[in-house]
């Protein structure tokens, strides 16, 4: 779900911070990676110590923070944490697109009940009387529900008009709502289309088979002249359909 942005690689922080601690980082912080609302800071702390801060920038609040003391500290050590900092970065960012896609699937579900309210006890009986056999009928319409809010949520119209509606009162979480779905509904496509278009690519292959190239080479025959030379050169080639002659 989404990918980490390097600005600069975990080898390079340790030295990025000697070159500029005396000019840059003496005024400010620098963004080092980034994913999702998250960013890796690298900061001064104190003349010897180098700072790296996770922040979430959506809501300008500090996650974690850790200090390196450079005369003590190695290249190896820094680019590890930095590497740690980006994995907690990813796993923070995960969470909180699962939790946003969760909250909109679940007014789907509020908006499908409300307009199905004579269905809702067959359908909780249902998801009650659920099994693991994949042969039921049960899953198979649970397959069905799930398949209607994954087709419902990627229409990225139907999406920003229930967010529209349920935060419609709640002007600062429905403007982030509907960013978060923007993003997360284009990611999405992007990568149905990117798997469609490589399963295609992949069964045209298999239905043309190995394509096959015309190569062309300059061959030097010895004769007593060009008609005796081409005469020659059939002969040898005689008999291997693959090979054409000009003439």
């Amino acid at each position: 779900m989404g990918r980490t942005f390097r600005y600069i690689q975990n080898e390079d922080v340790l030295k990025a911070y000697m070159d500029f601690k005396e000019t840059v980082l003496k005024e400010r912080a620098v963004v080092i990676a980034r994913h999702g609302d998250y960013s890796l800071f690298l900061k001064t702390v104190s003349d010897n110590q180098l700072g790296l801060s996770i922040e979430n920038t959506e809501r300008g609040k500090v996650i974690q923070d850790r200090v390196y003391d450079v005369d003590k500290t190695t290249n190896e050590l820094v680019a590890r944490g930095v590497r740690h900092a980006c994995q907690k970065m990813s796993e923070l960012s995960d969470e909180d697109v699962n939790r946003r896609r969760l909250q909109i699937w679940k007014w789907y579900l509020l908006d499908w009940q409300a307009k199905n309210a004579e269905s809702n006890e067959e359908f909780i009986k249902k998801e009650l009387s659920w099994t693991d056999d994949v042969g039921t009928e049960q899953f198979r319409e649970m397959m069905d529900m799930e398949s209607f809010l994954h087709g419902e949520y990627l229409n990225l119209g139907h999406t920003l008009s229930l967010i529209e509606k349920y935060l419609a009162n709640d002007e600062r979480h429905r403007e982030q709502f509907k960013k978060f779905a923007v993003s997360d509904i284009m990611e999405m496509t992007s990568e149905d289309t990117k798997e469609r278009s490589l399963a295609e690519a992949e069964k045209e292959r298999a239905c043309e088979g190995m394509k096959k190239h015309a190569y062309r080479f300059t061959v030097t025959v010895e004769a007593t002249d060009r008609e005796h030379a081409r005469a020659a050169l059939m002969s040898y080639l005689a008999g291997d359909d693959r090979i054409k002659i000009q003439k």
